[in-house]
């Protein structure tokens, strides 16, 4: 892979991420819940080695870590084997990575259940959108 195109692949993760966040923390202002992925990612990963109070810088930069490493994921192993143009090849990704999210890391890592029924019963809505 050229160095150009990682760069692209990486921006694009990191701006699809950043909008997604940025949706999160505003959806109550839609009627939605409200999400904070920075927190929750900063807490569960480093809570513990900073008595509970990591700094808010770390969760974003994990959370946008996250969003460049499924971008390139897509890009390079999964889009070859998904059917469609890019536009429903992104949605089928997108797909893949909500089910995982609300079916794996929810539910076994966070511990707030299936489709994070645990912390409230509408918050996969904000996820999905």
């Amino acid at each position: 892979m050229k160095f150009d195109t990682f760069l692209m692949i990486a921006s694009a993760g990191f701006l699809a991420t950043y909008v997604h966040m940025m949706f999160a923390l505003w959806a109550d202002r839609f009627g939605m819940v409200r999400l904070d992925f920075a927190h929750g990612l900063s807490m569960l990963s480093l809570g513990k080695s900073f008595d509970g109070h990591p700094p808010y810088w770390l969760g974003l930069a994990a959370v946008h870590l996250n969003g460049i490493v499924f971008a390139l994921l897509s890009a390079t192993v999964a889009g070859e084997y998904l059917p469609g143009p890019p536009v429903v090849k992104g949605l089928i990704w997108a797909g893949v990575l909500l089910f995982g999210s609300q079916c794996v890391f929810n539910p076994f890592i966070t511990h707030h259940g299936l489709f994070a029924r645990k912390m409230h019963p509408r918050a996969w809505q904000t996820a999905v959108l």
